[in-house]
């Protein structure tokens, strides 16, 4: 699902530290403030983008709690302070409704280590906020609890694909959905009144713009394995293939991939792999465009930057930029006490199926909602910003849920950083990054 989508604290790349980056102030995730998504593993394989689930959803049981006695829910979370706001007023607004249910918010700074030490010593929460690459992990730990007996068909059709992919892993449903978030192209209008339909217009902009000796650019883009996905993916690359268990840097896709980028694009930019470098650039308007995601846009606004937002434009008819994105969850800690398991879905269904929760989340926070429903809201739809990155989900490849690609991304990013040092070639990076993943998941 930083910032807000996208907070979004990964095992290799600072764009996905804790928001407070994604895509997700939150997970993966898209929030308010204007840190990358929150992430830990990354990418999902461009074969599979959505799973299917693989047991079938029973008739949905009674969410009413079956005592009278007041049950309290624990929630911990990493959100920013400008998220968290919201999620206070909405809670408040639950608590009046369910006078038997009372929510605690706890923040957490290290999130994943707090949640790894006390869930197995009983002393976890009942639920906590990330993006959904945690799933996989997690639910082999042992550290997440079922709620397959409340997911019925009707409840996963209220939500797009991705965000239905996002809460199963092998059969099993482990959270609840609430916004998703990805990369998109945010261009100034007062430099570009017109935003690129094609790449080859977009490369005429870059061309235009570009002067590295006036320190002014053509682009300002993060250069890391995620940002640079969506270029992998749009010939049919990647890095990891979440079905088969294995890496796809050696494949000829992949290697064309990353020709396409340090051929048709690092040109043009700067030659930093600095965040916020990338960033400020675009803020400074030293740049005309930005690659980035719903967290970056409080900065945007703040920089008083007159901005508009469209998905990655096609490189050609048969090649488009799928970036990956996220998808912001509820998941549900592996309880101790499994009578406040009633109590719990009925929260979780509140919180994630009421169109006017969804819709304060994503008018208020930025989040860009995965409730169909609010996804087809007029107000909703009357927002650049929501209607701009809603559009480039469309596009997306959810990223992984399988542990295995904790042994993925440090390789690819230090691939990336070997090319732009010089020290490799683009194909000897990406053999080697090839290699040490092989090594590393049969180790």
């Amino acid at each position: 699902m930083k910032k807000t989508l996208f907070a979004l604290l990964l095992v290799y790349v600072v764009a996905f530290a804790a928001i407070a980056s994604g895509c997700i102030g939150g997970e993966t995730a898209t929030p308010t403030t204007s840190s990358p998504p929150q992430t830990t593993t990354t990418p999902e394989s461009t074969s599979s983008p959505t799973e299917t689930t693989t047991s079938s959803p029973p008739t949905e049981t009674t969410t009413t709690p079956t005592t009278q006695e007041k049950v309290t829910i624990v929630i911990w979370h990493a959100l920013g302070p400008n998220e968290l706001k919201a999620f206070e007023d909405l809670i408040a607004e639950f608590e009046i409704e369910h006078p038997n249910i009372e929510i605690k918010l706890e923040q957490k700074a290290d999130l994943e280590t707090a949640l790894k030490a006390a869930i197995p010593a009983g002393q976890g929460p009942d639920l906590f906020l990330w993006a959904h690459d945690w799933i996989g992990k997690f639910a082999e730990a042992g550290l997440l609890e079922p709620i397959d007996e409340y997911i019925t068909p009707e409840i996963l059709n209220k939500f797009s694909p991705m965000a239905q992919s996002a809460i199963e892993y092998n059969g099993h449903y482990y959270a609840m959905p609430y916004a998703a978030e990805t990369v998109a192209l945010i261009y100034n209008k007062d430099m570009v009144p017109n935003p690129p339909k094609t790449f080859e217009e977009m490369k005429a902009i870059m061309e235009k713009y570009y002067n590295e000796a006036e320190g002014t650019y053509g682009l300002a883009t993060p250069i890391d394995p995620y940002f640079l996905s969506g270029w992998v993916h749009a010939f049919g690359g990647y890095y990891f293939d979440d079905k088969t268990k294995t890496p796809g840097l050696d494949k000829p896709e992949t290697l064309q991939g990353f020709k396409f980028f340090f051929e048709q694009i690092f040109p043009y930019v700067a030659k930093t792999q600095d965040y916020n470098a990338q960033v400020s650039l675009f803020l400074d308007g030293k740049a005309p465009m930005m690659i980035n995601g719903p967290w970056s846009i409080p900065d945007v606004k703040k920089a008083g930057i007159n901005f508009g937002i469209v998905p990655l434009p096609p490189i050609d008819d048969k090649h488009r930029p799928h970036p990956y994105g996220g998808v912001r969850l509820i998941y549900v800690a592996k309880l101790s006490d499994k009578s406040k398991k009633d109590a719990i879905w009925t929260f979780l269904k509140w919180f994630t199926t009421t169109p006017d929760v969804i819709k304060t989340l994503s008018l208020q926070n930025g989040y860009i909602p995965v409730l169909t429903e609010v996804l087809n809201d007029p107000e909703i739809q009357s927002d650049p910003v929501l209607y701009g990155f809603g559009q480039a989900v469309q596009y997306a490849i959810p990223m992984p849920k399988s542990p295995e690609m904790g042994a993925v991304w440090g390789p690819v990013g230090t691939a990336i950083t070997d090319i732009i040092a010089g020290k490799k070639t683009i194909e000897q990076a990406l053999t080697d990054a090839q290699k040490e993943i092989l090594e590393s998941l049969s180790g």
